[in-house]
């Protein structure tokens, strides 16, 4: 019968004359000179040979290593584990200056995970799809090294080697992969990162946009169907590169897809560093994908810097032909037709010869478009546009386009220039209805009310007849505005509008309770001054105090029509207004945009309409003036002297969803006074915070 630990102790210490704590001392300094691979036992019986004692047991015992037992310093470890993420490869340049590779897989046993790095040659065994997800493998001759996350992880060098599903007995003691792939219906942000199969709907070309902190970043997009729906994805910096070699209908595969909130609050996907795209996903996985439709694309489908786009869609509204002058001092023509089907609305361009077809066209009339392209509109929508390579059906017989129904979306949730919505809310504010003279002559009356439910207030301007029916409104009233649409108010932030195509109801049924009133009023969030670093989410009511490092030199005006505050697109002297349907004089509205930094990080903010005059002491007009005479944006801004300006803002955060990034929607500006600001630092030094 073999001994026990303490029994091997005992007899060490019944044969020699060494004490019971330097015994110890010695087995564990044995124990750790073996990297951990020898059990108590094994370590006691080398000691005890060396001090003469010899135990029936003739060689330590080596007892299987998991990857629990991993610890930094560790070297020539012989490991088994099943693969549960893997991350391309990437390139970086050593101190030498030479280039190198490393690519990474995060390996899992039954008592924990560990990711793998693997260096320049080695890492043609993800490149090549030598190794997947779920695969088990051997690793032999790592190194245990500390990660940037101050956790072990192992390093294949030249002497290591990787084995893919060896004939190990230690491979039936790993635990089975947990499948991460769900269908695109089971989407939610909760699901963290993702793996998904799919079929590519559209793609975009790769744009690039510059971050606060004055790097360019990239982004490419795509949609992606499964039997159950379809969803966005977009690709971040290097994973643009994805996108480029991708044919419509060819099925993929995401790993590592990360799962955030997109337009309404419908699932996106996003793959940035972590991310992969697999071209031949295995065949039962593609078995289960639908064939992708031969079927012009849905509205909601249209994505900015598509090169070919097939589409379908109705007549909403039309503009006028406008005629301009090329640079070479040739004319053209275009009009501007909006376009509607059951997902959403777009504009449409159609540019030279097409621009008359276009003229012809009436309200309601199907389009079909092909060959067309889009870009990314002034409101920052993709737009579509129609040219010389691009062919029109007007009604074809087999085309047939549904009806846009205005989209229910709650108060907190507009954004400027959304269009065709159904909102819900209890009055709050009642202003009297004024009358306006149009630019034609005419009168119009106009009233305005403050609505709002259980996740914010907005002002809402009720235009045409809905104005007389806002006499009988009264506070706590509640109203549902369908197909009303969202504009940019004077102090930035959206609010809503009910023209011609509106519907208004008062005090109708409606499913779920708002809260009365007062309660409304009281819910908005009084701002607390915090740090740019603690800004970590939407919908936070803050004021922050920092100082600008960076402006973003934008056309620094928009147009809105004067008489329906619809937003108009470019900077002229009179435009189109699709709303009142005719040419206006614009009201011109000033837009600021820069880098606030305070010390502890820093963030984009936007400014509009009278709180980005009240930064910059001068009015509209005067900035309208200004930009009209001075071409040069950066010798313009350079007149409104905004670097190095310390400022006090008030607002709140917004996700530009378009560039996955936190920004500041100023709604108040002040400059510091010295003396307020000593008593607030004095007052929080007190209050120990």
């Amino acid at each position: 019968m073999e001994l026990n630990f303490e029994q091997m102790v005992q007899e060490i210490l019944d044969n020699t004359k060494i004490d019971h704590d330097e015994l110890m001392k010695r087995i564990r300094q044995k124990q750790d000179e073996l990297s951990g691979f020898v059990t108590l036992e094994g370590a006691a019986t080398i000691v005890g040979r060396e001090l003469g004692v010899v135990f029936k047991r003739k060689e330590p015992e080596i007892r299987t290593l998991h990857i629990e037992d991993l610890i930094p310093g560790m070297s020539k470890v012989d490991i088994v584990g099943r693969v549960v993420r893997i991350y391309e490869p990437r390139e970086f340049q050593r101190s030498s200056g030479k280039a190198g590779r490393v690519g990474s897989l995060l390996l899992q046993d039954k008592t924990g995970q560990i990711r793998i790095a693997l260096w320049n040659d080695k890492t043609s065994l993800i490149e090549e799809s030598k190794v997947r997800k779920g695969d088990a493998v051997q690793v032999k001759n790592a190194y245990v090294r500390q990660g940037l996350n101050k956790q072990p992880e192992l390093s294949l060098g030249m002497r290591g080697s990787l084995l893919v599903n060896p004939e190990d007995p230690r491979v039936s003691d790993l635990p089975p992969l947990v499948e991460t792939k769900v269908r695109i219906a089971d989407l939610k942000p909760e699901l963290i990162e993702v793996d998904i199969i799919g079929r590519v709907v559209t793609t975009s070309d790769i744009r690039e946009f510059e971050r606060p902190d004055g790097t360019t970043g990239k982004v490419a997009s795509l949609i992606l169907m499964d039997s159950t729906g379809q969803v966005r994805v977009s690709f971040w910096d290097e994973r643009t590169e994805f996108v480029k070699n991708l044919k419509l209908g060819i099925a993929v595969k995401l790993e590592n897809a990360s799962v955030r909130p997109g337009l309404r609050n419908r699932p996106e996907l996003s793959l940035g560093s972590r991310g992969r795209l697999l071209m031949n996903p295995p065949e039962a996985e593609v078995a289960e994908l639908p064939e992708l439709p031969e079927r012009p694309l849905k509205l909601e489908e249209l994505e900015a810097s598509m090169p070919t786009v097939d589409l379908a869609a109705r007549v909403r509204r039309k503009l006028p032909l406008q005629e301009f002058k090329r640079d070479d001092g040739t004319s053209g023509k275009v009009i501007s037709v909006i376009l509607a089907d059951e997902t959403g609305t777009a504009r449409a361009s159609f540019w030279g010869d097409v621009a008359e077809l276009a003229q012809k066209l009436k309200l309601n009339d199907i389009v079909f478009l092909r060959n067309a392209y889009t870009r990314v509109g002034l409101t920052g929508k993709p737009e579509v546009h129609v040219g010389k390579i691009a062919r029109v059906e007007v009604n074809p017989p087999d085309v047939t386009v549904g009806a846009l129904e205005p989209s229910r979306i709650k108060i907190g949730e507009v954004e400027p220039n959304m269009d065709a919505l159904e909102v819900i809310g209890r009055v709050v504010e009642v202003m009297a209805p004024r009358e306006f003279a149009r630019g034609d002559g005419s009168t119009g009356k106009v009233a305005s009310i403050v609505i709002g439910d259980q996740t914010g207030t907005t002002r809402a301007s009720l235009w045409h007849e809905h104005a007389d029916k806002a006499v009988g409104i009264k506070v706590g009233d509640v109203v549902k505005f369908t197909n009303c649409y969202s504009t940019l108010g004077l102090f930035g932030q959206p609010e809503l509008h009910l023209g011609k195509q509106g519907q208004l109801e008062i005090n109708p049924a409606i499913s779920e309770e708002l809260p009365p009133a007062d309660a409304i009023k009281l819910a908005a969030p009084a701002p607390k001054r915090i740090s740019i670093a603690d800004v970590q989410k939407e919908g936070m009511r803050v004021q922050v105090r920092g100082t600008v490092v960076r402006v973003f030199h934008r056309r620094p005006v928009f147009d809105i029509c004067p008489d329906c505050g619809r937003s108009l697109g470019s900077v002229d002297t009179s435009l189109m207004c699709e709303e009142c349907g005719k040419v206006v004089t614009p009201e011109h509205r000033v837009v600021l945009s820069f880098v606030l930094d305070d010390g502890t990080g820093n963030f984009r903010v936007a400014l509009f309409g009278k709180v980005a005059e009240s930064l910059l002491g001068m009015g509209a007009q005067q900035v309208f003036e200004l930009f009209k005479g001075t071409p040069d944006l950066a010798e313009l801004y350079d007149k409104f002297k905004l670097i190095g300006k310390e400022l006090v803002l008030t607002g709140t955060t917004r996700h530009d969803k378009y560039f996955d990034q936190l920004e500041l929607r100023a709604s108040d500006v002040q400059f510091p006074e010295p003396k307020e600001e000593a008593q607030a630092l004095l007052k929080k030094i007190k209050a120990g915070t």
